[in-house]
């Protein structure tokens, strides 16, 4: 049975249609069915991390002092306008491996 490409053409645009519009009823469907549930109420919050026994805490605190006192003598120091930058960054080339046999 031969066909004119203008009742292809329509057959095709229908389908098409079809098939653009079948999902997007089926979810709309599907959302209208599911039951809505309550939010469960979320756990209770545990400790963000054990307690720390009192040798580490206090070396850590420590740490902290050291850290804080190098960063204001870092920060104190000041540069002469116009100094050299502290280093530059220049890629260095790969070695190549001779090829072996």
């Amino acid at each position: 049975m031969k066909r004119s490409r203008r009742k292809f053409l329509r057959l095709l645009a229908v389908g098409s249609a079809a098939a653009i519009a079948s999902p997007a009823a089926a979810l709309a469907a599907v959302a209208k069915k599911k039951p809505v549930r309550a939010a469960k109420p979320a756990p209770p919050a545990a400790d963000a991390a054990p307690a720390l026994p009192a040798a580490v805490a206090a070396e850590i605190a420590k740490q902290k002092g050291t850290v804080a006192g190098a960063l204001k003598a870092v920060r104190g120091y000041a540069l002469p306008p116009g100094s050299d930058m502290a280093f530059t960054f220049r890629p260095v080339r790969s070695r190549r491996k001779a090829r072996t046999p």
